[in-house]
């Protein structure tokens, strides 16, 4: 597997969520319901499992420099829920923007100064495996 450090997950996750929310867009003037789909699940993988991960190992070790990323995530939480829920394109693509802008600040500003301990990448996939549906959101397989 070549996901060997924490920080190696982040990056991979946040690779899965722009391949998620680019087929949604793709899929929101044909298959309006394929694409509603595809992005509730990938905003409660957002909401429930990614940022609760950055929120609880790897923010903590950044103090005040990460409290405006933990700021986007309630953000990303409550106006994702309501653009979805209200079927409106504007609000969905203004949603993904800033959900993708966030994951690219983050990958340039946070992800590079980030030393968390290997163990880390366990007890990370060992909650990863109590996810539901993890592994067909990301492909990743755990039990590797």
């Amino acid at each position: 597997m070549w996901i060997r450090k924490p920080v190696d997950l982040l990056y991979f996750e946040h690779a899965v969520l722009r391949v998620r929310y680019s087929i949604a867009l793709s899929l929101m003037d044909n298959c309006e319901e394929k694409a509603i789909q595809l992005l509730q699940e990938t905003h409660r993988f957002v909401v429930d499992w990614h940022a609760k991960i950055e929120d609880k190992y790897f923010f903590p070790l950044l103090g005040d420099k990460a409290r405006p990323f933990t700021n986007d995530h309630l953000l990303i939480e409550k106006y994702g829920s309501s653009a979805i829920s209200q079927r409106r394109r504007d609000w969905i693509e203004r949603y993904v923007k800033i959900v993708l802008d966030h994951n690219l600040n983050e990958e340039r500003e946070l992800f590079p100064i980030l030393s968390l301990e290997d163990n880390a990448l366990e007890k990370i996939f060992e909650e990863a495996k109590a996810y539901p549906n993890y592994s067909s959101i990301t492909g990743l397989r755990l039990e590797d």
